[in-house]
C-alpha cells in the first residue's frame, strides 16, 4: 500500500553506523524515466522494512511512504514514478531535487533500526 505525502523540505542528518544488524539498501535516480528504483537486500530476520522517499518538485516537497513484510524473501526492488497518476494518464513531476530516502527497519529480534540515504 503507497500513499503519495506532500512532504516539508528537511535536512538529513548523515546515518550513525548500525551496532547491530542492518539491510542493504540502495537507490537510484533514473532521470529519463523519472523514476527511483530501490533495492533492499539482506532480509534475512527482517520482520518489516518501512520506507519514505521524499523529494523537491519545482521547489515543493513531495513524498511517496508504504511498507511491506519480507517473508522468506531475502531481497525485494521498488520502481517509484515521480510523478501523479490519475487513472491510466501520469503526470511527471519536473526539477527533481534533493531525493532522499528514509528506511526504518523492525528485526524479528525486536529491534529496529532508521537510516536515512540520498538517491543520486
Amino acid at each position: 500500500k503507497i500513499r503519495l505525502l506532500p512532504c516539508p523540505k528537511i535536512s538529513a542528518s548523515k546515518p550513525k553506523k548500525p551496532a547491530g544488524p542492518s539491510i542493504a539498501t540502495s537507490a537510484t535516480f533514473n532521470k529519463p524515466k523519472n523514476t527511483v528504483n530501490a533495492y533492499f537486500g539482506n532480509l534475512k530476520g527482517v520482520k518489516k522494512v518501512t520506507y519514505t522517499l521524499m523529494y523537491d518538485a519545482n521547489g515543493i516537497g513531495q513524498g511517496v511512504e508504504g511498507s511491506f513484510a519480507p517473508g522468506k524473501k531475502t531481497a525485494i526492488s521498488k520502481n517509484f514514478y515521480l510523478g501523479t497518476c490519475s487513472g491510466k494518464v501520469c503526470t511527471k513531476h519536473r526539477n527533481i531535487k534533493n531525493i532522499q530516502l528514509q528506511v526504518t527497519t523492525k528485526f524479528k529480534n525486536g529491534k529496529s533500526l532508521i537510516k536515512t540515504y540520498k538517491v543520486k
